[in-house]
């Protein structure tokens, strides 16, 4: 969830628990003032209806309003409010009323008298106080939340600016992280930091890339010297023991020198000096590399079937491309088995090269990392390099074993 949504809602929930608690205790509370201001209105008409009696000696009786009773002995009444139903003819259903109940004495003989207020426009009442108070309250926190909403995506705009700097940065990019200004002093300490930061890191990186470019070429010069003059030893004529290890030098020598190469590779990759020129066909690719490896596919007795559903097309760059292939269709072979098969099959979103191969312990998640192979005599950089390759042309290379070792490409949507 995004800072300023919880900020948001940390707000309406506490908006909304206050709305519902005031209406709710308003309610209660004009419903009593209501209802102990109808007592004092019936208490007032109990006087009015007493001093009527004693001055004009009539029973006034009004149902269901005012009932009058004459009493020939004193009873046990007791004064008191109730809620009572009554009967409404017209309406044909039971109302509520508010009744006062009491006994007087008027020169000497007892009256019973009931005293009623119909409940129901207190209620209506009520319920008309609250819903304009809900309304107004409504109105007044809705106008609080969007105003609040609104100064906050102001006051965090500069923010979300800078976040979005620092997502689309990149430590290749030969410039500093360019910050918004904020008048708000944590927002640009911070600022502050991630720019001095990603200062050093920049300088860091720069002085690292600057070290290996240096050092892979300076490493391929010896060792490229040291192989021309060890195949020239080659052609003395010497002892045999002698020449063996002069071999082993040999291979290892060029072992190295292709790790050496593979990792300027990366390093050119992972900088993007390699400008996507034109649209590719993979198709064309595989069926000119098919026929560059049919060499080891004959020495290895590999039988290769290529099965094709379209043209497998993406923009990048023509040498990579090359590459892509090459390193993905020595892995099949390298890694196959004497007499195996390489099923590969493409249409216009897919590209997959299975083979046979031995059991290994690989998985998708390890088998594109550097160094890490299942074979001793590979240097473990090729998948890496497929896998640099792919992320820079918005492609996804997969690894999943079954009866068939596969790599499978796909084009991200």
């Amino acid at each position: 969830m995004k800072f300023l949504n919880k900020i948001n809602r940390n707000y309406l929930l506490p908006l909304t628990v206050i709305l519902v608690a005031i209406i709710i205790s308003v309610y209660f509370i004009l419903r009593i003032i209501i209802t102990q201001e109808a007592k004092e209105n019936l208490l007032s008409r109990m006087y009015l209806v007493e001093q009527q009696i004693k001055n004009t000696g009539e029973i006034p009786n009004l149902h269901p309003i005012i009932e009058v009773q004459k009493a020939t002995q004193e009873t046990k009444l007791s004064p008191s409010f109730r809620k009572v139903k009554i009967w409404n003819e017209l309406e044909k259903e039971d109302e509520i009323f508010l009744e006062y109940s009491g006994k007087v004495n008027i020169d000497g003989s007892w009256y019973i008298i009931k005293l009623r207020q119909f409940t129901f426009e207190n209620e209506d009442l009520i319920l008309i106080l609250v819903f304009t108070l809900f309304i107004l309250l409504s109105s007044a926190f809705t106008i609080s939340y969007f105003s609040t909403r609104k100064m906050n995506r102001t006051v965090w705009s500069s923010f979300e600016h800078n976040l979005h700097e620092i997502e689309n940065y990149s430590l290749k990019l030969e410039k500093d992280i360019a910050f918004e200004k904020s008048d708000i002093e944590e927002f640009e300490r911070l600022s502050n930091i991630v720019t001095d930061f990603t200062r050093k890191m920049r300088s860091d990186y720069l002085s690292l890339k600057e070290f290996t470019e240096n050092a892979s070429h300076e490493i391929q010069t010896p060792v490229s010297i040291a192989l021309i003059n060890l195949e020239e030893i080659l052609q003395l004529d010497i002892k045999e023991d002698l020449f063996q290890k002069v071999v082993i030098v040999i291979n290892s020598l060029k072992r190295l020198s292709a790790i050496n190469q593979n990792l300027i590779l990366l390093t050119k990759i992972e900088n993007r000096q390699f400008e996507a020129s034109n649209e590719v066909s993979f198709n064309e690719i595989l069926l000119r590399k098919k026929d560059e490896f049919s060499g080891l596919f004959e020495a290895k007795e590999v039988d290769v079937e290529i099965r094709s559903g379209g043209d497998f097309k993406v923009r990048m760059n023509e040498y990579l491309s090359d590459v892509l292939i090459g390193n993905l269709l020595s892995n099949a072979v390298n890694h196959n088995i004497k007499g195996g098969t390489i099923k590969i099959v493409i249409n216009p979103s897919v590209l997959k090269i299975c083979n046979t191969a031995e059991d290994n312990t690989l998985t998708n998640e390890n088998i594109f990392n550097r160094f890490v192979s299942g074979n001793s005599k590979s240097s473990g950089l090729g998948l890496a390099i497929v896998k640099q390759i792919c992320e820079i042309h918005n492609l996804e290379v997969q690894y999943q074993k079954e009866e068939l070792h596969c790599f499978t490409i796909l084009i991200k949507l």
